[in-house]
């Protein structure tokens, strides 16, 4: 990876200073196939990797959704071509060392693709996947060298284009003025990114930046919270995992902090929108995928209102549900399904109908700094009477502001 990229990477991934297009929902599954007791044949699988159970972060609702997509797949799609489709998953504990070791247990297992969930170690993992052969498909994508890879195929930009998105909103509509950002203390080009993205907002106008880290394991965010709030900004954007989010929103809601605060998907659950106390009507978090009314929505909305236990529901077991049935949405499209063909009908897709999220393009030219991003829409959400509402009614998109990082 390039310097500049790197810089890129830094400060559009571990910052939250860098934070719209429209399009038409499109469902990402065929119709309904043969019932799953007439599937026959060798399976077709996938296999998943995601964090559990580490102190790092552990996002078990992403498996249990992408394991209640293939299990609908089976039942109510017909499998593909009449085969069943089987999930290989794998836990990772954050470490590069676990996320290599996951990749060779499941290309041994022979899949046609790896669905990625949320794995903080997945760079060390995708050179092993690339010489495989085997794409890596995404839909919470968290690195660089998730969107940089030439074998992956991120179908929302995750982290980086949720950021982007809120420094679109937060400057195109909300015209702010004052931004204060509390992101994770994490190791890397620090200097640099916080260049980077300083330099993002005064060029959008925004006269006052200021950048508060704290360390993900801290005992007590009282005082990073406090200094973030501090100078009555006009918005609060916080970059941490949904453990982190909800101690925060705690302390924010504690302090009864009065400024709009913005978070990445990863936080958009239930806990960090509770956890919020007197501070959940300032709190908005931005997330790739469309908020679940309790009814209604299109075919496949209501399969993950159906098929995913309710506590297991968020933006992010919403992107491993939606990814599974994306993938076998195209495994259906050809012939032969092979890693090969897969990824030829993913460099391929244009404009291509996804699950519960904006459209997606693979070509790569999206952002140019990240070849594997195929869709940088994102909404802005709000919680309300006990679960998320959309803010913006329309899609988000704040990929331009990527040729202002110099």
């Amino acid at each position: 990876m390039t310097l500049s990229r790197r810089v890129v990477a830094a400060a559009a991934v571990t910052l939250a200073v860098l934070a719209g297009c429209t399009s038409q929902r499109g469902s990402g599954s065929n119709s309904p196939g043969q019932p799953a007791n007439h599937l026959n044949g060798p399976p077709v699988k996938l296999g998943f990797v995601s964090m559990e159970n580490t102190p790092l972060g552990s996002f078990p609702e992403t498996r249990i959704a992408a394991e209640s997509a293939v299990a609908y797949a089976n039942a109510a799609l017909g499998g593909v071509h009449g085969r069943p489709l089987e999930l290989v998953p794998c836990a990772t504990n954050g470490s590069p060392e676990s996320s290599q070791d996951c990749a060779n247990r499941l290309i041994a297992a022979d899949p046609v693709a790896v669905i990625g969930g949320v794995d903080l170690s997945t760079e060390a993992a995708m050179p092993l996947y690339q010489q495989a052969g085997i794409p890596y498909v995404s839909g919470s994508p968290q690195l660089s060298g998730e969107l940089s890879s030439p074998n992956s195929f991120s179908l929302t930009g995750g982290t980086l284009t949720e950021l982007l998105g809120i420094t679109e909103y937060l400057t195109t509509t909300k015209h702010v003025t004052k931004v204060h950002a509390l992101y994770a203390d994490l190791p890397g080009l620090l200097t640099a990114a916080i260049q980077g993205s300083r330099s993002i907002l005064q060029k959008k106008g925004v006269s006052e930046v200021r950048l508060v880290p704290e360390k993900v394991d801290t005992a007590d965010f009282a005082p990073a919270v406090n200094q973030v709030a501090s100078g009555n900004p006009d918005a609060i954007v916080v970059v941490f995992s949904a453990q982190s989010c909800a101690r925060i929103a705690q302390v924010a809601g504690s302090l009864q902090v009065k400024a709009p605060i913005y978070f990445v998907g990863s936080c958009a659950t239930a806990a960090v929108a509770r956890a919020g106390g007197q501070a959940i009507g300032n709190m908005n978090f931005a997330s790739g995928y469309l908020p679940l009314d309790a009814t209604g929505g299109d075919q496949d909305s209501k399969a993950f209102r159906e098929n995913v236990p309710e506590a297991s529901r968020s933006p992010l077991s919403q992107a491993s549900f939606s990814t599974v049935l994306a993938a076998r949405s195209l495994l259906t499209e050809i012939t032969q399904t092979t890693p090969e063909n897969l990824r030829n009908a993913f460099r391929a897709a244009r404009d291509h109908p996804n699950v519960m999220a904006h459209s997606f393009t693979c070509d790569g030219t999206l952002i140019k700094a990240f070849p594997a991003v195929c869709n940088t829409a994102v909404r802005i959400l709000r919680w309300s009477d006990g679960g998320f509402v959309d803010a913006t009614g329309a899609w988000v998109d704040g990929r331009e502001l990527m040729t202002l990082i110099g």
